[in-house]
């Protein structure tokens, strides 16, 4: 899990969760390029991989013959304009919320109660910055959008398992 005594992006923003409007600007401009690194690394490990697949309970995404480790970040559904974080939805199993759940460390952090309410209004831009956030909270190595005619979901991708 995150040790935000420890972390580069963390180390040096009040301890007390109440960051102004310009160090949450500037905690989320440091999470998006975060997060573009470490996706771009993810990108080349899963290149021409066309099979995928999930298993919610174990906590596993699978992307060819690799098996990630993986915790559900949240949805995103474009016909509400709306966000639901994992940990919130009751349609996961319980230990996929439980995981999930460290996402609401970022409260701790920010002082923003969007990280502690169980949903929001949101965009498409929204979502992925919810996403960058979550990404850095988990110590997640990238995420993955999982295409749906309904919501999108997007997981936290962890080091891979096996191979």
């Amino acid at each position: 899990m995150h040790d935000s005594s420890t972390c580069e992006i963390c180390r040096g923003l009040p301890i007390d969760g109440s960051l102004t409007d310009e160090q949450f600007a500037a905690f989320l401009d440091a999470c998006r390029r975060e997060m573009a690194g470490k996706q771009q690394t993810f990108q080349q490990r899963i290149e021409g991989a066309s099979r995928w697949r999930y298993e919610m309970v174990e906590g596993t995404l699978t992307i060819g013959d690799t098996v990630f480790g993986m915790t559900p970040i949240g949805t995103f559904s474009e016909k509400h304009k709306s966000w639901l974080w994992a940990w919130a939805n009751p349609d996961f199993p319980q230990s996929a919320r439980q995981a999930a759940s460290g996402i609401q460390s970022l409260h701790a952090i920010t002082g923003f109660k969007v990280f502690l309410n169980e949903g929001t209004k949101a965009s498409a831009v929204d979502a992925q910055d919810l996403v960058a956030f979550a990404v850095h909270a988990l110590s997640a190595s990238g995420f993955f959008r999982c295409p749906s005619d309904g919501p999108t979901l997007y997981l936290a991708v962890h080091g891979p398992i096996r191979t």
